[in-house]
């Protein structure tokens, strides 16, 4: 095809010179292009036309401009002004491929000029520039990624070549230290390095000169090594940590210093809260008498701080202390005890709580309490950690305090078991007294009343309540002890209804007395044909309210007025008790009788 379009050409008048050109431009190995003045392609190689996989016709005249990539055609205005000027250029743009890839070219053009000066076109050749774009173009982000690098992890550079007496700092250095880079312009070294000492903390300038000379001075040091605290102008007090190495020349004498500085603040007060929270956790284990210990569940041996080894009676020379070595430090009774819980908790990788006996080397036996948690590590290792504390004391106030309250309810229960001999013989001395007055009813108020108090005490309590009593019990066994007495042979029935309801001794004898007289009042005046029904209730209400009704269906106070008094003893008892305590009594006829008891919460 190139052939015939080179015989074309050469029909078309051109000189066998020109043919010649054409020939020999078909032979070059890289894309090559004529054009005219115009800015019109007339020729483009073998090279250009096997790349472009296009031919002769489609690429000359405007054709090329096909192949370049929409976003570098303004790169070609550089090409047209070259053209109208007559001079050299050159230009950089994507050129698509036979089989789509865009590949990068630098394009070279030059004027092609006549016997006499004037300009005939342009001759260029195109070079693949494609790998070393992408080689700088990785260069650059790999640069960008260093400096953002430098730059996040707060890290300067800086190379010293003492044989040209240049010192250099990357742009990070100079933010290190808050100095502006003009001062390193002329890269002279006295200049950065006094810069730099006037930065550094008072206590640290001294120090670091040195560190500085001796790595210089020395024909065996290669690292320089610095840690020192720097006076930043905008963020105060920083940490730098300086690392650098020194190259030598053949005499040994000191040729090039290159290293990093980086900024170390954060690890610093992180370490300096590890240092504080590590004394003050130290300071309360002291204050709070506790001794800390470790189980390797692997090697099941266990290692513990004095304190803990003093406690457990371990030689301090034989830590860490195998598994057995501990349990024998135990009481007897307690190693199997021991043993079980740790196999639980190394099973199921959970907490572990125990109190436990250890006998010292006197023979005395102490309490030890501990508690342990499994905990893994970063190397994905586990161990079993722990304090444990000598609750030796504890242990025997608490006996003591449990021997006082034992002696306590002792006391109580005599004391209550006397109270109601004592409440029985004055009933018996009542009765007698009422059989030998002829007139025994005079005396069966009291001794009803009596006896109410006599089974208050019965059910009082002298356990972990000691001095209170399930007044809910002494309802129910009131009723049932009214039914086989003074209800036995009638129709009247008594329904008791209760909540479980826990009053102090103070409050229950009154309020007993109370219920009691209404309900042996009921007994004795509601029912004249003795048939009917006798209503008593407990309830709590949601606010702590106690709530006590009492009610009969009874002929109720107005139909008999002799029958129920208004007044007496027993109406005035009832309103004596219920403010002793605190409570409201609301009475009504309905017929019948109801009266309804409030008592509040204890304050």
């Amino acid at each position: 095809m190139e052939a015939i379009e080179v015989v074309d050409l050469d029909r078309t008048g051109r000189h066998r010179e020109e043919t010649a050109f054409l020939a020999a431009l078909d032979q070059a190995p890289l894309p090559m292009w004529l054009s005219d003045p115009d800015y019109e392609g007339t020729y483009f190689n073998t090279a250009w036309l096997a790349f472009r996989g296009r031919t002769l016709e489609q690429e000359i005249g405007g054709g090329w401009l096909t192949g370049i990539h929409p976003d570098d055609l303004p790169a070609l205005d550089g090409y047209a002004s070259a053209l109208t000027d007559g001079r050299p250029f050159q230009v950089e743009y994507r050129l698509r491929r036979h089989d789509g890839v865009w590949r990068w070219f630098l394009d070279t053009g030059k004027p092609r000029l006549d016997e006499e000066g004037r300009l005939l076109g342009y001759i260029g050749s195109c070079v693949d520039i494609t790998d070393r774009r992408e080689t700088a173009q990785a260069l650059g982000h790999a640069q960008a990624r260093l400096e953002l690098a430098q730059e996040g992890a707060a890290l300067g550079v800086y190379d010293w070549d003492m044989a040209a007496n240049r010192l250099t700092w990357s742009e990070q250095m100079f933010r290190l230290y808050g100095l502006s880079p003009d001062i390193g312009a002329q890269g002279e070294p006295d200049a950065l390095i006094a810069a730099w000492m006037g930065r550094l903390h008072p206590e640290d300038r001294a120090r670091c000169a040195a560190d500085l000379r001796e790595c210089l001075d020395s024909r065996e040091m290669e690292r320089l090594t610095m840690s020192f605290r720097v006076m930043h102008p905008e963020t105060g007090l920083r940490w730098i940590e300086g690392r650098g190495r020194l190259l030598r020349d053949a005499q040994g004498r000191p040729a090039r210093l290159t290293g990093v500085n980086f900024d170390t603040t954060e690890q610093h007060r992180r370490e300096e809260a590890r240092a504080r929270a590590a004394m003050l956790l130290r300071m309360s284990a002291d204050l709070a008498d506790l001794g800390t210990w470790e189980l390797d569940p692997a090697t099941r041996k266990v290692t513990a701080c004095p304190h803990a080894a003093a406690l457990l009676g371990l030689p301090e020379g034989d830590a860490p202390w195998p598994l057995a070595a501990v349990l024998a430090r135990l009481a007897p009774e307690d190693r199997e005890a021991m043993r079980t819980e740790l196999r639980a908790v190394l099973e199921q990788d959970a907490e572990t709580t125990g109190v436990y006996r250890v006998q010292n080397a006197e023979g005395r036996t102490r309490w030890l309490s501990t508690r342990g948690r499994m905990v893994r590590l970063l190397d994905g290792s586990t161990r079993l950690i722990g304090a444990l504390t000598d609750v030796t004391d504890e242990r025997r106030r608490e006996a003591e305090r449990e021997a006082e309250l034992e002696r306590r309810r002792i006391l109580l229960s005599e004391l209550n078991h006397r109270m109601k001999n004592n409440l029985h013989l004055i009933l018996s001395m009542l009765r007698l007294e009422a059989n030998r007055s002829g007139r025994p009813e005079c005396f069966d108020a009291a001794t009803k009343r009596i006896e109410a108090v006599a089974d208050l005490h019965a059910q009082l309590g002298f356990g972990e309540d000691a001095g209170h009593l399930r007044f809910d019990a002494y309802l129910d066994e009131l009723a049932e002890k009214l039914r086989r007495s003074a209800l036995e042979g009638t129709e009247i029935a008594l329904d008791c209804t209760t909540e479980p309801v826990d009053l102090d001794l103070g409050r229950a004898v009154p309020l007993g007395l109370v219920i009691n007289e209404l309900v042996t009042n009921a007994i004795k005046y509601a029912f004249p044909a003795n048939r009917g029904r006798i209503e008593l209730g407990l309830g709590t209400a949601r606010d702590g309210t106690i709530r006590i009704l009492v009610s009969d269906d009874g002929i109720g106070p107005d139909a008999e007025p002799d029958a129920q008094p208004a007044s007496g003893l027993g109406a005035g008892l009832v309103t004596g008790l219920c403010a002793q305590i605190g409570a409201r009594i609301e009475s009504r006829s309905l017929p019948g009788m109801r009266h309804e008891i409030l008592l509040p919460p204890k304050g």
